[in-house]
């Protein structure tokens, strides 16, 4: 593929859906070695197709909405992607508490009533886990296993 295909390919992708660029510079490399992948990222960010804040929102909203992951899973997962400390902070700021904990206590309860455990701190233990593994931190954790109990 010629470097213009590979440009044009990859507009058609960013305007389809959001990608970051470290998403973007794996597709390129994917399809050829011998492009400049950091001149064609940076093209596309000039031209709005690639944009880090819009990517790291939308990443938050979807993984918290739809994945019922927590805000340090978010954080961690976006940190991986290569984005910067500050563009996360910011998207993670649209994050409602309130609604992360009604969330979360959803998720206990489902969770709650598949586990199958001898003893109540057995059971507690296997329900910190489950959240904490979801991206929960261990306070939001215990506050709502002490409500669903």
């Amino acid at each position: 593929m010629t470097e213009e295909q590979i440009y044009n390919r990859m507009m058609a992708l960013c305007s389809r859906r959001e990608y970051c660029r470290s998403d973007i510079a794996a597709k390129i490399a994917a399809l050829s070695d011998s492009v400049d992948a950091d001149s064609m990222i940076c093209k596309l960010c000039e031209e709005r197709f690639i944009d880090e804040s819009r990517y790291a929102e939308a990443f938050v909203r979807d993984k918290s909405r739809l994945q019922g992951w927590g805000e340090m899973k978010i954080r961690y997962a976006l940190q991986r992607k290569g984005l910067d400390k500050a563009t996360i902070s910011e998207a993670l700021e649209q994050l409602d508490g309130d609604e992360q904990l009604e969330r979360l206590a959803k998720f206990m309860k489902a969770k709650a009533q598949t586990l199958k455990s001898a003893t109540p701190e057995e059971k507690r233990t296997k329900l910190m886990r489950f959240a904490v593994s979801r991206g929960f931190t261990y306070a939001q954790a215990d506050e709502v296993c002490k409500k669903i109990q």
